[in-house]
């Protein structure tokens, strides 16, 4: 097997395949036709307190890429002579941008203004977090990484306050819901918390992406991944053990296990794209992945604005255009394949919404 004979700046079009199937993942796991569980896939539903399911592992992988990207976006500004100061400051706009465009959908979603945490927020300012750490050598970037999940132990093993069991993984009685009982309103499902074990994924794909930048033999790339991938995953399980895998407290477990998934499926995508040179097989996720901010804002608007907003005659009732589709998919198909298929709808216009700005070169960054 030969070099790729990449320059360290190329874009690598496995990463780009890799972020748009994250965010066609949160499309398919957000937009069901029905939220009933008892019709919609078991796998596309989160987890409802411990455990993992395909849902549980979307928005890790976003994170994880994320990360990866990092090393050759920095390396594209050194190349063009941004200084130290000029980057961080567009680093603090770009999470600025990410936190009011969440804010701004969550707000949307409930016509009312509101600033609460939700995943572009968690992405901005984990960003940003992780690039005040990109000018450390990398066996510090890991330190940092693992000792942040040791410290995220300890909250949740020692921390007292009442209703509070040290220790404890259970809802309503753990340190990290507690501390967030100050900052967040009770509406909130997530923990702002637990973006401390959050800065771990970022930087483990971080990590992954200097690997990429200065190895590019396909041997030595893929036996890296193999192992990452093996390592999380078994770590991950045996870590569960004793400290479930969660989600919502993003437990250190849960960490390790999705960045050893994380480093899987992208290993599959850089065997097809930059090994086996399969590009057409893997292009309509690289179109998502090159809008992927845009395409997950102009989703979400679409759905809430025209989806569920729009009201039209069915069956001598009125339902909204989701439920439009739902109930004639489900006529025919049943409720269960009803409902993917309306996910897949949403998901086919997001694509053709990505490649019509793929083909006039639009490419919009934060």
């Amino acid at each position: 097997m030969t070099d790729l004979q990449h320059s360290p700046l190329q874009r690598l079009q496995s990463l780009d395949a890799f972020r748009g199937f994250a965010v066609a993942g949160m499309l398919l796991v957000n937009n069901p036709g029905t939220w009933d569980p008892a019709i919609v896939p078991r796998l596309l539903l989160h987890a409802e307190w411990n455990g993992c399911t395909f849902a549980d592992l979307i928005f890790p992988f976003f994170l994880f890429a994320v990360g990866m990207a990092m090393p050759f976006s920095d390396a594209k500004r050194k190349e063009h002579g941004v200084s130290v100061w000029t980057g961080i400051l567009i680093a603090a706009r770009r999470a600025l941008l990410l936190y009011l465009l969440g804010a701004f959908l969550k707000s949307s979603s409930i016509n009312a203004p509101v600033l609460h945490f939700g995943i572009l927020q968690r992405i901005g300012v984990l960003y940003f977090i992780v690039y005040l750490l990109l000018p450390l050598k990398a066996h510090w970037q890991a330190t940092i990484g693992v000792s942040l999940l040791f410290i995220w132990w300890a909250i949740l093993a020692f921390v007292h306050g009442p209703g509070v069991i040290p220790g404890s993984f259970d809802r309503d009685v753990n340190a990290a819901q507690y501390l967030d009982s100050f900052i967040l309103v009770p509406a909130d499902k997530e923990t702002i918390i637990s973006m401390i074990p959050g800065i771990s994924t970022v930087l483990s794909g971080l990590l992954v992406g200097r690997f990429l930048m200065v190895h590019r033999e396909p041997r030595q790339v893929m036996r890296m991944l193999a192992m990452g991938a093996a390592a999380g995953i078994i770590i991950g399980l045996l870590w569960d053990l004793v400290v479930p895998l969660n989600k919502i407290l993003w437990t250190a477990s849960f960490m390790v296990y999705t960045a050893g998934w994380s480093c899987l499926v992208f290993l599959l995508f850089y065997w097809v794209i930059e090994v086996k040179k399969l590009h057409t097989l893997a292009f309509p996720l690289i179109v998502y992945g090159m809008n992927a901010i845009t395409l997950y804002v102009f989703t979400g608007l679409f759905v809430r604005w025209v989806m569920l907003s729009w009201k039209v005659p069915y069956n001598g009732a009125t339902t909204s255009l989701t439920g439009y589709f739902y109930k004639s998919f489900a006529s025919f198909a049943g409720p269960p394949i009803g409902s993917l298929l309306y996910s897949t709808m949403i998901i086919l216009i997001g694509w053709l919404m990505c490649y019509w700005m793929y083909r006039r070169k639009l490419f919009l960054k934060v």
